[in-house]
């Protein structure tokens, strides 16, 4: 404080803020305490620096007399503001509502008067000090509640919105859900009555194939008692019986006919099978199953579209493994990835599907060598209903019920590593055992 008053600013403005004013705004100092029962008083330097203050202007500043320095200051109008406006003859640039605070907690408005000199600024301001301290106080509590009263409802609000997001989630997934039961159901219904004819042609190629043998036999046994006979005059007949009706022909034939039939009746019964196993309605609780063949029915969904395209579809892994799980959601969740894949690569893509088994996890790696995943949807690609494809051709449900699938129903993980045109590996992770 001492070398403040040695400074030549403060000799020459010097007073005593208690007592009586003895510099250049004295005699106006003195005037307006006659006028006001209650006054703050406060002298700043022309960049706004405080350099003396009554008790009362200090509590509205945030300081006191002996430091001076001021955790509120003016805001409106601001010194900026106060230095561009001109003196009177008495010097007052100011005379109206002058707001004091900090932008958060502390605000005071007060009516005041700002007068200036080439080097200071002095403010006068009267209001009825312990009055307006006391509603400071009831407005900062009553900003306080209305502010906590703010953040709960922007709380509430989220968990509103992340509600309806899991509503919404949770009906996509129950009409995904019926939809595939629905489809389960009718893939396992088309399998079961198609098993039944198949049976019976099957049946009847082999009674076909019996009785042709039996009519090529007879057929065979009359021309060779003809022609060793004595009498010779059938033969010419024989063979022209033979040349109308192309028996040597119509024998080979038939017996290519039936045997490419069968063939293409134990094409159909695999696919039927195959219809099967992939639907394992039956299969809907947890069961140990050899993942080998469910991975196997499951490309054979996909095999005309593989062909299609002329994909190189490669799948590499042990002839059996088995392994814990839903049959029916796991070849769903396969099913998904497969989809994804192929999805990705143009025609005559690479996608390789390998199996590997560890000591307590199997891994099932889907890899293409399609346009890959950018790095700024890489974490959104298991979300709900994101997908990169046109509107009205994708649902963006299929990784994101094949992650839930895995994850939720087998405890497992996907591992997805990918870069922009340069293809995509997912990674399947499945313990061998789950916990019930």
């Amino acid at each position: 404080m001492q070398s403040m008053l040695r400074s030549p600013l403060i000799k020459r403005i010097c007073y005593r803020m208690d007592d009586q004013f003895v510099n250049i705004w004295s005699e106006t100092v003195r005037q307006l305490k006659l006028d006001s029962q209650n006054s703050a008083l406060g002298l700043f330097d022309i960049d706004g620096k405080l350099l003396q203050a009554n008790e009362s202007m200090c509590e509205f500043l945030g300081t006191t007399k002996e430091e001076l320095q001021p955790r509120n200051f003016l805001v409106n109008p601001n010194f900026s503001k106060l230095k561009q406006l001109s003196p009177d003859k008495n010097k007052l640039i100011f005379d109206s509502l002058l707001t004091i605070g900090n932008y958060s907690n502390n605000s005071f408005v007060l009516k005041a008067k700002v007068f200036r000199d080439e080097e200071t600024f002095f403010i006068f301001a009267e209001a009825d000090v312990i009055n307006l301290f006391e509603e400071n106080k009831k407005m900062s509590h009553l900003n306080q509640e209305v502010s906590n009263l703010q953040r709960q409802l922007i709380k509430e609000k989220f968990k509103l919105e992340r509600t309806l997001i899991d509503l919404k989630e949770t009906q996509q997934m129950l009409i995904h859900s019926e939809k595939m039961n629905a489809m389960g159901k009718l893939v396992a219904g088309v399998a079961h009555e198609l098993n039944n004819p198949i049976a019976f042609v099957y049946g009847n190629l082999f009674s076909l194939d019996t009785y042709f043998n039996d009519y090529k036999n007879l057929f065979q046994e009359v021309e060779s008692k003809i022609r060793n006979g004595i009498d010779n005059n059938f033969i010419p007949l024989i063979d022209e019986i033979k040349k109308k009706y192309e028996i040597d022909f119509l024998n080979e034939d038939v017996q290519d006919i039936i045997k490419e039939t069968k063939i293409g009746i134990e094409r159909v019964k695999v696919i039927v099978e195959d219809l099967r196993k992939f639907s394992r309605l039956d299969e809907s609780e947890i069961k140990k199953v050899d993942i080998i063949d469910s991975i196997n029915s499951t490309i054979s969904i996909l095999k005309s579209e593989i062909a299609d395209r002329n994909l190189n579809f490669t799948f590499v892994s042990p002839d059996k493994l088995y392994l814990e799980c839903y049959p029916g959601q796991l070849n769903q969740a396969i099913l998904n990835l497969l989809i994804n894949a192929i999805q990705a690569v143009d025609d005559n893509g690479i996608i390789t599907m390998s199996l590997i088994e560890n000591t307590e996890n199997i891994l099932i790696s889907v890899k293409d060598n399609g346009i890959g995943i950018p790095q700024d949807i890489k974490d959104k690609i298991f979300d709900p209903f994101f997908t990169t494809k046109p509107v009205g051709s994708g649902t963006g449900l299929g990784l994101s019920i094949a992650y839930k699938i895995i994850t939720d129903l087998h405890d497992g993980s996907i591992d997805v590593k990918s870069k922009e045109g340069h293809g995509a590996e997912f990674i399947v992770s499945l313990p061998k055992s789950l916990k019930i």
